[in-house]
């Protein structure tokens, strides 16, 4: 008699159990079906960050007959750095303009002046510009890119001559 009871009394528990289990997944298959159906919503944007990661500058069209390889550039390479060190008019927000952009290194003929497109890449007593801040950074032993001669450097490496 005490066996029939407990087996009884097991089986009892038991269907509780499975009726708890059932009621249970139900609910939360109802509710993985509910979240997979609506599209996660972003509260708020800190920093949205899109750009190249490698790139080659192109000169402007006027600059073109140089004999200077182009530069080669990786944003990856300076992730350490902030954005707005060489993109001095960025706001933060607002998509970043061309450096030949008006009203930023739009001088693109004379190469000494202030705003010149050149003086943007090869002004030594600034580290905005490209020259600059290696140069800086070659004086404190933390790089040993070359800076000059720059026909044959890291910014314009020398170019491959094809041999007839």
């Amino acid at each position: 008699m005490k066996t029939n009871f407990l087996y009884v009394g097991m089986a009892v528990v038991f269907a509780v159990l499975v009726i708890i289990y059932a009621t249970t997944t139900s609910n939360l298959s109802e509710e993985i079906a509910n979240i997979s159906d609506s599209k996660p919503e972003i509260v708020k944007e800190e920093l949205v960050v899109r750009f190249p990661i490698n790139l080659e500058f192109q000169r402007p069209e006027v600059l073109n007959q140089v004999r200077f390889t182009p530069v080669k550039f990786s944003h990856f390479d300076h992730q350490d750095e902030n954005c707005s060190k060489c993109h001095h008019t960025w706001d933060g927000k607002s998509q970043i303009k061309n450096c030949a952009s008006a009203g930023c290194h739009d001088d693109l003929k004379h190469k000494g002046r202030p705003h010149s497109y050149f003086k943007a890449f090869h002004t030594l007593s600034s580290d905005r510009s490209c020259r600059g801040c290696h140069v800086k950074l070659n004086k404190e032993g933390q790089t040993d890119i070359a800076t000059a001669p720059c026909a044959n450097n890291a910014c314009h490496p020398k170019r491959e001559r094809a041999h007839n």
